[in-house]
């Protein structure tokens, strides 16, 4: 299919197209860049919803559960469920999507996993890229599930709009664990499986740790065994959504900044590659003092000098 018939289909809506657009633009397949050039300008501000927590603390679940309820609302819908890549292969797992297989078959429901390509910060620049064909693609709602909390998730918040942090009411001294940086991103708290009881503890630590920071944090305990809080947590979304502060305009545009820093930053590296000379200089970099060969390198493709230069 040609590049511009594909865009087409995307634009109309059309899953398969859509899948195969993403496939392209992760597998970084040739005419990606005119895809992706297609889609702009993007219709509309999707909501984007990024979902963190530990590993058992059920995000994957609670999707479901807020997708099942979404779908009631007849609102077009997205999920990108973020799996860790083969150091290797550069392979993923992709399991979560099978968590939620019963609302594949829905016309306003699209799901997909993706690789995070061993990016440190958790997702690749291709989730930034496939986030705006969803949008292309007329989803509304785009929830995006990390590969699990640790240190290197904090870039969630330069996807999307708000964050939500999925904790449980057992999960012990995690807060603690936290502080360098985890518990800061998140917009909302919610304390999944409220029903092994002891939420109001882990409500309380929370607040006890925002006691001093400027705002009160959202926080929703809900079960997905008892069916209970995911609509007030929805709620809260949307009121969040359209808070009049300006918040989310704001990270938005920090969110356009990043996304912009990232592909020039991924252009440097390809010239790297394809510039044979600095290819040489490299060679260099055991016995060389680093600071001045990379300050070398940088102004050699800065200055555009590139001997295998390609657009």
């Amino acid at each position: 299919m040609k590049t511009a018939d594909l865009l087409i289909r995307v634009r109309q809506g059309d899953p398969m197209a859509l899948a195969k657009a993403i496939t392209m633009v992760e597998n970084r397949k040739k005419d990606y860049k005119s895809l992706l050039a297609g889609i702009y300008p993007l219709p509309g501000k999707a909501l984007k919803i990024g979902i963190t927590g530990a590993p058992g603390c059920g995000k994957s679940s609670l999707i479901e559960k807020m997708i099942a309820v979404l779908k009631t609302q007849g609102v077009p819908i997205a999920v990108l469920a973020v799996d860790p890549s083969s150091p290797f292969t550069g392979g993923a797992l992709l399991g979560d999507r099978l968590r939620m297989i019963q609302h594949s078959n829905d016309a306003n429901v699209f799901i997909r996993s993706i690789a995070n390509r061993g990016q440190l910060g958790g997702l690749s620049l291709s989730t930034h890229e496939i986030v705006d064909l969803l949008i292309a693609a007329g989803k509304e709602i785009i929830l995006i599930e990390t590969v699990g909390v640790g240190q290197s998730e904090v870039d969630i918040v330069n996807v999307a709009d708000m964050v939500l942090m999925v904790l449980n009411p057992d999960s012990g001294d995690e807060i603690q664990i936290f502080k360098a940086g985890i518990i800061e991103i998140a917009d909302i708290f919610v304390i999944n499986k409220a029903d092994l009881g002891g939420s109001d503890n882990k409500i309380s630590e929370i607040r006890n740790y925002f006691a001093t920071a400027a705002r009160s944090p959202l926080i929703f305990p809900t079960s997905i065994k008892e069916d209970r809080g995911i609509p007030e947590l929805l709620a809260a979304i949307r009121q969040f959504q359209h808070d009049e502060s300006g918040r989310i305009d704001e990270k938005r545009a920090n969110i356009k900044r990043n996304y912009v820093e990232k592909i020039v930053a991924e252009r440097f590296r390809e010239e790297m590659r394809l510039d044979s000379t600095i290819e040489d200089m490299l060679k260099t970099a055991a016995t060389a003092n680093p600071l001045q060969l990379a300050e070398m390198i940088f102004q050699k493709i800065k200055t555009g000098v590139s001997n295998d230069k390609k657009n």
